[in-house]
């Protein structure tokens, strides 16, 4: 394991949208004109409706561990070190000073000295599943890779956060919807909010091309309107790019590649399938009463959510890209695409583009229906490795870690950087807001990805067109692995 270097964050975003394309992605949940639950913590979600989050009280006990090393186990690809960051505070960073002030805080409150460690998320996820298997005990907490977590969950490589002392998921710094995403039979293996910044900036987006808009006789300010309306749905969406994809340069192509060839919406097919599927209501595994899943696919639903999606990929032709993800961003940075769908982290890689540019949520299937945002499944969750020993411990400084993150690191996470920095505008300010409190989890996108799970992503490359025959398809599959799921966590709830 290597301990990460310090790099400033310019640079770590650059790095990280060129590298992104190595974070696996999945899709979402529900009807298209229904709600998706509120995804968020309530620091930012109080931040944007305009009040100021309470110092609520974690209820930890008064103990001091006598300077002993709790050690923490992170990924480093793209921006997930910024969980816990290890080295100095930089007055340079905002968030990384933030974190590193979190960090003394709680080693200070219980007399702790934090070690953290790093390695890329396969990594980690190894180093945890030997840990488990030899019974070391190496790691109090770790962050691991959202989806590949999924997969240690059911190997028992961790403990059910219902069976740690002192951990609230009730609290403000617990994201409210994890049970929708990773909760069966009331247990919860990994969980995600405050104590994981980096989680905040993986949520899916839509950014656009203001001086485009100008140069086509469009107002740039009437997305900004669309969505505050309630308005902004996948049909306005196919308004703006439909003919907007043309051959400029005069080769009688349309290329990605070339320098002057324009297009509707640039994209790669393992984000934009799922941006907008769970943009738009859908979803596929649903939960009993005693929070078991299973398969429940919505033909009629998902068949109208599929014709939207074919219409604004296929039909108007976007840039659908499937191996140069590099290509994807440099084309809406170099003023080539009107529409450019990625997540919060990429707007690291637009500081320097000469074109103004705004942020919106992913568009609602109907204007009934509420903003919802597709959380990328390389986001950082927490856990406790099951081979732990001091779970008392473990478990009060990851509360601890939690609730002082719900404290300090959001309001500048939220405010100083995403609102600011990533940012232009006052108007894309304000839809950081619609963006980061309607993120969604899906079981089906983390727990089936190869297969169902991506079946969206599968037909588009594919051109392919039918939904019912699709999903039919993998209605014996999904059932039996969902089978294979609950069995697996009602055996690791036996152990």
């Amino acid at each position: 394991m290597k301990k990460i270097i310090s790099a400033i964050l310019a640079v770590l975003m650059l790095c990280a949208a060129f590298a992104f394309a190595g974070c696996t992605d999945k899709t979402p949940v529900e009807k298209p004109d229904t709600a998706g639950p509120v995804q968020t913590t309530a620091a930012a979600t109080e931040k944007a409706t305009g009040t100021e989050a309470p110092e609520t009280d974690d209820g930890l006990p008064e103990i001091n561990f006598n300077n002993e090393e709790f050690y923490v186990l992170s990924q480093n690809d793209a921006n997930r070190h910024y969980d816990i960051y290890a080295e100095d505070a930089d007055n340079n960073d905002s968030v990384r000073d933030a974190v590193h002030l979190r960090n003394r805080a709680v080693e200070d409150r219980f007399g702790v000295t934090i070690k953290v460690e790093f390695d890329t998320f396969s990594n980690v996820n190894a180093a945890i599943d030997r840990m488990v298997k030899t019974n070391s005990d190496e790691y109090d907490l770790c962050f691991v890779h959202m989806v590949q977590g999924a997969g240690l969950a059911m190997s028992h490589d961790f403990v059910a956060f219902e069976d740690l002392p002192y951990i609230d998921l009730s609290k403000p710094w617990w994201d409210k919807n994890l049970k929708n995403g990773f909760s069966i039979d009331n247990h919860l293996y990994m969980a995600n909010g405050d104590i994981s910044p980096s989680s905040f900036s993986t949520t899916s987006c839509l950014y656009f091309n203001k001086d485009l808009f100008e140069k086509h006789d469009m107002d740039p300010s009437l997305p900004y309107k669309l969505v505050t309306e309630g308005k902004w749905t996948i049909d306005r969406l196919i308004e703006f790019t439909k003919d907007f994809t043309k051959d400029v340069d005069g080769d009688s192509r349309i290329d990605p590649y070339s320098t002057r060839d324009v297009f509707g919406l640039t994209s790669w097919s393992y984000d934009v399938p799922y941006s907008l599927y769970y943009g738009l209501g859908g979803n596929l595994v649903s939960k009993d009463e005693n929070d078991l899943p299973f398969y429940d696919p919505d033909i009629t639903r998902d068949t109208g959510i599929y014709e939207k999606i074919y219409e604004t990929i296929i039909t108007n032709n976007a840039y659908f890209e499937s191996a140069d993800y590099g290509n994807v961003g440099k084309l809406f940075i170099n003023g080539q695409a009107l529409f450019y769908d990625a997540s919060l982290l990429l707007a690291g890689i637009l500081r320097d583009m000469v074109d103004e540019f705004g942020i919106l949520p992913m568009p609602k299937f109907s204007e009934s229906g509420n903003y919802r945002s597709f959380v990328n499944g390389a986001s950082s969750m927490v856990c406790i490795p099951a081979s732990c020993r001091n779970l008392e411990r473990a478990a009060i400084i990851t509360e601890a870690l939690a609730s002082e993150a719900y404290k300090t690191v959001t309001p500048v996470l939220y405010e100083t950087y995403l609102k600011r920095k990533v940012s232009r505008d006052a108007d894309s300010q304000d839809m950081i807001d619609y963006i980061v409190r309607n993120r969604v989890f899906d079981m089906g996108y983390i727990n089936l990805f190869d297969g169902v799970g991506s079946y969206v992503r599968t037909m588009l490359s594919s051109k392919a067109t039918n939904v019912s025959g699709t999903l039919a398809k993998y209605e014996s599959k999904s059932k039996k692995a969902i089978t294979k799921l609950i069995d697996a966590y009602q055996k690791t709830k036996v152990k």
